[in-house]
Parts: structure tokens; sequence; C-alpha cells
């Protein structure tokens, strides 16, 4: 029995693991992303491209806090055992 539940704890593991890695990637990437836009806002002064550099900004930094929500939610999935959830339909 406990040979079962360590087997599902590895198997948990590496679904988590992915998942993890998978987030740290597009977090990443969006702060690279991130990190350009506020050089260009810094650079750019008081002119037409500033609140669009702004609204910019902002959204890639409402998809960074998405994306993490996302992951704590995938986790609980695979604590639950609901990790093929979607596939039922």
């Amino acid at each position: 029995m406990s040979d079962d539940k360590s087997e599902l704890k590895k198997i948990n593991r590496k679904k988590k693991t992915g998942a993890l890695i998978v987030a740290i990637v597009i977090c990443s990437l969006l702060i690279l992303f991130l990190s350009f836009l506020l050089f260009a806002l810094f650079h750019v002064g008081l002119n037409a491209a500033l609140p669009l550099l702004l609204i910019y900004a902002a959204s890639v930094t409402c998809s960074i806090i998405g994306t993490v929500v996302v992951l704590v939610q995938r986790f609980k999935e695979i604590d639950k055992g609901e990790e093929n959830e979607a596939s039922k339909y």
C-alpha cells in the first residue's frame, strides 16, 4: 500500500514540476517583455505613446499575476487527484 502512495507522489511531483517549469518560462518571458516596455516608458517622455505603453505594462503585469493564480489552482487539482478533469468531456 505504501508503494502505491509513493508511486502516486512521484507522479504528482512530476506533474507539478512540469506545470511549474511552464509557469516559470511564461513569467520569465513576460517579465522580459515588461522590462523592455518599462525601459521604453522611461525614455519616451510625455507624448502620445505614454498611455499606450502604460496599458501594455498593466496588461503584462496582470498576465503574470494570472499565470501564478492558475499555477496555484493546478497544484490544488493535482493534490485532489483531478488532474485529468477535462478529459471527461
